[in-house]
């Protein structure tokens, strides 16, 4: 009886919170870094690039040092709830949902569900429009697949429910639309964005759940 008073008020606090859907997915592309570095001096130096190459939006985010709302923004701190231990020369850690490589991840030990990551903010930092996430261990289509992915994430505003994000089953970058958050104000506080796992698509070999890569773009920067 407690059990399922608990699953229905968990249901029912669901409920209540806004459902976002990603805005844009984008396909992770089909070469590795290296070449995409060749591409992107090519591209510098005037050459036409074969259209196979495919969209590269994901890797001019991580790899390309572009102008981005983190020319002024910043992750002040960022701790998780819990990790898987490492394996060997891997880890796990919260750093690496945030270290702009698609390779190294955040990972739970099993399926995670009420695991969460929390990101800390300046008062002064630009404030955030956009929360960006590579769901998976998105290094392969093998890892991809043989790893757990997040389905739905709680996410949390200044320690409060703020919404839902509902992520697709698919090896890309998902970009969430999630109104303005922060201050962009030096006499403000720290504040604090959490994302706490509530469903998982299933791994074919593991069920450890893993998100390489959460990150964020916004206003006030330029």
């Amino acid at each position: 009886m407690i059990a399922a008073l608990l699953a229905f008020t968990a249901t029912a606090a669901q409920g209540q919170l806004r459902v976002i859907h990603p805005e844009s997915i984008t396909p992770m592309p089909k070469v590795t870094v290296e070449e995409y570095e060749q591409i992107a001096m090519d591209i510098d130096q005037g050459e036409q690039i074969d259209e196979r190459v495919g969209d590269l939006t994901v890797y001019d985010d991580l790899y390309s040092g572009y102008c981005s709302w983190y020319c002024g923004g910043s992750v002040k701190a960022l701790t998780a709830s819990s990790c898987l231990p490492p394996v060997g020369k891997f880890n796990y850690s919260a750093e690496n949902a945030h270290d702009f490589s698609h390779e190294s991840v955040w990972a739970t030990k099993g399926k995670g569900i009420g695991e969460s990551l929390t990101y800390t903010f300046e008062g002064r930092c630009p404030r955030i429009t956009t929360v960006k996430i590579l769901n998976g261990h998105v290094k392969s289509e093998t890892a991809w697949r043989n790893n757990s992915r997040v389905k739905k994430l709680r996410m949390w505003y200044e320690g409060k429910p703020y919404a839902i994000l509902e992520l697709e089953d698919s090896r890309t970058m998902q970009s969430f639309e999630v109104g303005t958050l922060g201050y962009n104000d030096d006499t403000k506080p720290d504040w604090t964005l959490k994302f706490e796992i509530l469903e998982v698509y299933p791994g074919s070999k593991y069920d450890d759940t893993v998100i390489a890569e959460l990150y964020f773009d916004g206003i006030d920067v330029h």
